[in-house]
């Protein structure tokens, strides 16, 4: 199955939350951490961090019943990822809108061509009983830790991801030869809706009022010289927010939350009617 047939199956600011939401939103960052403009994607909400050399990126996300936003999506998913100049790596979930599952997959694209490179590689899934390369699939209310690693020494790719609960004792990994000298100058987690990091093609259907779709919690970064952290540091993170510019620059989908907890947690939210206005969604 392609990623992409799996991801259009399955298939990222706030004005509207409740009071208690909102005094968690309005934490605000410690002196040395970094904010940067926020940044579009066609297909993702979450956050990216710049300005150093990545080799880890990892996060715990609830994973949300994905049928409750069949009116807005056919699918969605959650990821995270490591940009290169020339690399794109993802370890992401995915599920369609009309089930109550998430399948995993690790993914390779050419960021000048947007080309995959490659899907599942040696993958393995294992369960209490044994591994193969049949993979399964993570319920609803799971909560899943994902990680990708690149190696600069081996030029190795490492994609893991295993749930901290509920399905605990299955897991996820892959491996990828990438290569000596990939410099990976950015780190990506948060909720994808397209079937590629660049793809707006698909529909979507604002609700009546902002809709939580993912809780991320225990981000953390680690650089080529061994430095580990939240999104709250020297370096420079951006709140990226989804927006197809289908029709007009009014065609948001999602955004996150600000970031909470040292700069480790957030949300994703679908985006109403009242927020498809020419100018960002407003952000507590």
């Amino acid at each position: 199955m392609s990623i992409s047939s799996m991801r259009r199956r399955a298939v990222p600011a706030l004005t509207a939350f409740g009071a208690a939401a909102a005094a968690v939103l309005a934490l605000a960052a410690p002196a040395a951490a970094k904010t940067g403009t926020s940044e579009l994607s066609p297909e993702q909400a979450g956050f990216t961090a710049t300005g150093a050399q990545f080799d880890t990126i990892s996060a715990q996300v609830y994973l949300r019943g994905p049928a409750q936003y069949a009116s807005a999506v056919a699918g969605l998913g959650e990821s995270v990822q490591l940009w290169s100049a020339g690399s794109v790596a993802i370890f992401g979930v995915t599920a369609s809108t009309t089930g109550s599952t998430y399948t995993p997959y690790a993914i390779v694209y050419d960021r000048s061509t947007h080309a995959m490179v490659v899907l599942n590689p040696s993958v393995q899934w294992c369960d209490p009983s044994a591994c193969g390369s049949t993979i399964g699939t993570w319920n609803t209310g799971d909560t899943l830790s994902m990680r990708v690693t690149y190696n600069p020494s081996s030029g190795a790719l490492v994609f893991h991801a295993s749930p901290t609960a509920g399905d605990a004792g299955t897991s996820f990994s892959a491996t990828y030869q990438a290569g000596i000298g990939e410099s990976f100058n950015q780190a990506r987690v948060g909720t994808d809706f397209g079937t590629t990091p660049w793809d707006a093609s698909y529909s979507y259907s604002p609700p009546m009022q902002y809709i939580k779709v993912a809780v991320f919690s225990k981000v953390s970064l680690t650089t080529y010289s061994g430095h580990t952290s939240s999104m709250w540091t020297w370096w420079v993170h951006h709140a990226l927010l989804a927006n197809t510019e289908q029709q007009s620059s009014s065609d948001w989908v999602s955004v996150p939350s600000n970031l909470y907890n040292g700069g480790a947690n957030f949300q994703t939210y679908l985006v109403p009617q009242s927020g498809e206005t020419p100018n960002q969604p407003a952000r507590s």
